[in-house]
């Protein structure tokens, strides 16, 4: 099927309804802790002046995508709020171990990076 992507327990979503999902996602997160702190901050460095704050998958839509867990493109645990700095800094060398970890949490079976 072109355009639809696998999830793990092998149903697959069309690209639109993945990209609708994500976006509900990042704006739940982000709204979730607007209302817990009242403001969002780098989740990386914690400073203030790390603008404008990004919201950055931990593990990217394509690779969720190319993995067959497309679900985790649109998990709350998978988005964490950076800076724009540290946001190019993550997608620079991004952190493995974190990515098998939530990768284990949600697929324990998977091959991991």
């Amino acid at each position: 099927m072109a355009n639809t992507y696998e999830l793990s327990d092998g149903t697959r979503l069309k690209k639109s309804t993945i990209d609708r999902l994500v976006k509900e996602c990042k704006d739940r997160v982000s709204q979730a802790v607007i209302n817990d702190q009242g403001y969002l901050v780098c989740e990386d460095c914690r400073r203030n002046d790390c603008q404008p704050v990004e919201r950055s998958h931990n593990i990217s839509v394509d690779m969720c995508q190319k993995l067959g867990v497309t679900e985790y493109a649109y998990a709350d645990e998978n988005i964490t709020h950076r800076g724009q700095p540290c946001h190019k800094i993550y997608d620079s060398k991004p952190n493995r171990d974190l990515i098998n970890k939530l990768l284990a949490r949600l697929k324990p079976n998977s091959n991991q990076f």
